[in-house]
């Protein structure tokens, strides 16, 4: 089934251009809330879209610029527990105009993470999963569990 869905993206969806596979990931603390509701999943993968492709496009300097990426969610860890997060192969870089490509320079993921908690914040709060006080509990932490990991370019 793995083979098969690698060799779909490479010869129908993937264009022959740089990519990177980019890893999205929430804190212990939070993951009850995307056990006992999954439709939380799909705002989860939202979430890192909006970070993600808002970092690419504003790399770019064109309005028109396009980025593209293929996100999978898995639900478990190596041990096999639940573990929500969010699998990426994303351009490296976006479209723009006639359909021209530019990469952008290197990423620092760390970045992106700031960003991301914002959005799962805003996003479980909106849902009335969260309390403001669980979201400064959470900030109050020295590491937020919160991770975003940016692969080489491929």
């Amino acid at each position: 089934m793995a083979r098969q869905l690698h060799s779909r993206l490479c010869e129908n969806i993937l264009k022959y251009l740089s990519h990177r596979q980019w890893v999205f990931s929430i804190p212990k603390r939070l993951r009850i809330y995307f056990m006992f509701d999954r439709s939380l999943l799909s705002k989860l993968n939202q979430c890192a879209w909006n970070v993600l492709n808002r970092h690419l496009r504003q790399a770019v300097s064109y309005e028109d610029a396009v980025a593209g990426a293929v996100i999978a969610i898995q639900s478990f860890g190596d041990f096999l527990n639940f573990n929500p997060h969010l699998h990426i192969i994303a351009t490296d870089g976006c479209f723009y105009g006639d359909a021209s490509f530019m990469v952008c320079p290197t990423p620092d993921a760390k970045d992106l993470e700031e960003l991301f908690r914002y959005e799962v914040f805003k996003t479980l709060k909106a849902e009335g999963k969260i309390s403001e006080a669980l979201i400064e509990n959470i900030m109050s932490w020295r590491h937020s569990g919160f991770n975003v990991y940016c692969g080489n370019a491929i």
